[in-house]
């Protein structure tokens, strides 16, 4: 799959503008939900998705090693998401949100009975409450690994941090969330 990024990109500086339309399709998904995990309402993480999308077009030119787009991406994605945040909360407006907020989805499976439904949706909305509280930092760590799905290398990358920084952060992290579900729980 790395290769076909790579040959996306390179293609798109060829010219051959729909290979940028076929990058923003491969990774708009992800985009998304980094953003919505960020700003917690979904317009706004629409918006907060093409104002990434607008600067990757733009800036797609400056990138000096075309195999590591989806670095670069993520770096670009996530100071977008940083400054977006930083402003929303300046102007008050996570005051006004609530996770049982129709605009804060929660995905369930199907096949399930009502009663699992409502379980599944109480653990995830705790998992949710616990993540939102925790320092930035650890949340950030956590959405680009466990959510997001990026290698350790990649975190390294977008992060600017070493590897071992990655690993121990990732860890600490986690270490507390869980606490912070076991008092949830």
């Amino acid at each position: 799959m790395k290769n076909e990024i790579t040959e996306l990109v390179r293609a798109y500086r060829r010219g051959d503008t729909q290979s940028f339309n076929k990058l923003v399709l491969h990774y708009q998904t992800k985009i998304y939900n980094l953003a919505l995990n960020y700003v917690k309402q979904q317009e706004e993480a629409k918006d907060l998705t093409q104002e990434i999308f607008v600067t990757v077009y733009r800036s797609l030119p400056k990138l000096k090693d075309d195999t590591k787009f989806s670095s670069w991406l993520f770096q670009i994605a996530i100071n977008h998401c940083r400054n977006r945040y930083k402003k929303l909360q300046k102007i008050g407006f996570f005051n006004s949100l609530s996770l049982n907020d129709p605009d804060f989805p929660v995905m369930l499976s199907g096949g399930e009975t009502p009663e699992q439904k409502l379980e599944r949706k109480d653990v995830i909305t705790k998992v949710q409450n616990a993540i939102t509280t925790m320092p930035a930092a650890e949340k950030e760590i956590l959405i680009l690994r466990d959510i997001q799905e990026l290698s350790y290398d990649e975190i390294s990358t977008v992060l600017n941090v070493p590897l071992g920084t990655v690993k121990s952060k990732l860890n600490r992290a986690r270490i507390s969330l869980k606490n912070r579900l076991k008092s949830e729980m």
